[in-house]
């Protein structure tokens, strides 16, 4: 019998998905595999999904290779403040809160040491190794998901802050009036106005039902004849923009990058048509060097990848390039789902 293959692992948990990716150490992406969750369950829950996941991508990358697999070396992306003392400040995904999910997945998985990042640092860091800030002395990376956060790469490092916690931009105040509940409060100010799950309850509360936060954004500019867009929620989308807006101003002006990216699964192509023109024209006017902007070509998929990019560095050896654009990314998923099916 053949020696296993050795593989890169990624695995990203984040508000509302797990996801784990499977690479050869060529860097071609074997297998993704993707499972639904939902926010606020118990660690050990979320984590058994992680490793369902990590069995349906390596048996799928198995198929793809033509012989049995093994994971090499394992990278985990987690939303919240990474410590030793396991996750902090993760309102989004509760049920993480002070958990250590590395040391549990390294015991499971059978590795050595999982490789665990922030999933917004990580992602900076894919997007600076393969994306839209490659080259860049300083790149600067905001996640539009479920929750709000940023990232940065200066120098090819990403900026942490003394606590771990650069970046954590959904505790920005608005520029909204009104005085908002405040970390201390348990809460994140910005995040609860324009954040994805933020944006899918706004328009709930105006009696429109359930509608994607990205659907919400779109909805921006919409007032030509015939619209039916109601006043109120074009509103909300306008309103979010503006402050979106106000707030990567701000961060431009701070650390002056030469580019910024947006992904997350809120930055789609319609709700990016609605907000790149008012933010392409803000740094413009406001930044005194203005930065490049571009939404990022893997925008859902960038926590994963830096996952998988912890991966290859915890190897010590040399990074291989990764095609990060869309297809190369979302077409393991189509072979595993014919390798299922047959």
């Amino acid at each position: 019998m053949s020696a296993p293959i050795p593989l890169a692992i990624g695995v990203d948990i984040g508000g509302t998905k797990v996801k784990v990716c499977a690479a050869d150490l060529d860097g071609r992406l074997l297998a993704v595999a993707t499972h639904r969750s939902r926010s606020g369950r118990p660690a050990q829950e979320t984590l058994a999904e992680v490793l369902e996941c990590y069995r349906e991508a390596t048996a799928s990358a198995a198929l793809h290779a033509g012989g049995p697999v093994r994971a090499a070396a394992v990278g985990l992306a987690t939303p919240g403040v990474v410590t030793e003392e396991g996750i902090g400040l993760v309102p989004n995904n509760p049920g993480m809160e002070s958990s250590v999910p590395a040391d549990v997945l390294s015991t499971a998985l059978g590795v050595q040491e999982v490789a665990w990042a922030n999933d917004v640092k990580a992602a900076a860091m894919a997007e600076h190794q393969w994306g839209q800030l490659r080259g860049t002395q300083c790149g600067l990376y905001i996640n539009l998901g479920t929750g709000l956060s940023a990232g940065a790469v200066i120098e090819g490092r990403p900026l942490m802050g003394a606590h771990g916690a650069a970046l954590e931009i959904g505790y920005l105040l608005p520029t909204a009036p009104a005085r908002p509940a405040g970390h201390r409060s348990g809460s994140a100010p910005l995040e609860d106005l324009i954040s994805g799950r933020a944006l899918t309850r706004r328009a709930a509360a105006l009696g429109v039902g359930h509608i994607d936060a990205s659907e919400v954004l779109a909805l921006a500019g919409r007032s030509g004849p015939g619209d039916a867009v109601r006043p109120e929620m074009r509103r909300l989308a306008e309103g979010a923009i503006a402050e979106l807006v106000h707030a990567v101003v701000n961060l431009a002006v701070v650390l002056d990058p030469e580019r910024i990216s947006i992904g997350g699964g809120v930055a789609t192509r319609a709700a990016s048509q609605a907000f790149l023109a008012p933010l392409r024209t803000a740094l413009e006017e406001y930044v005194p060097c203005p930065p490049e902007v571009f939404v990022s070509s893997s925008a859902n998929e960038l926590s994963m990848l830096g996952a998988l990019l912890l991966a290859y560095r915890s190897m010590g050896c040399a990074v291989p390039a990764v095609d990060m654009t869309a297809d190369a990314v979302h077409e393991p998923v189509a072979e595993t789902l014919e390798a299922t099916i047959a």
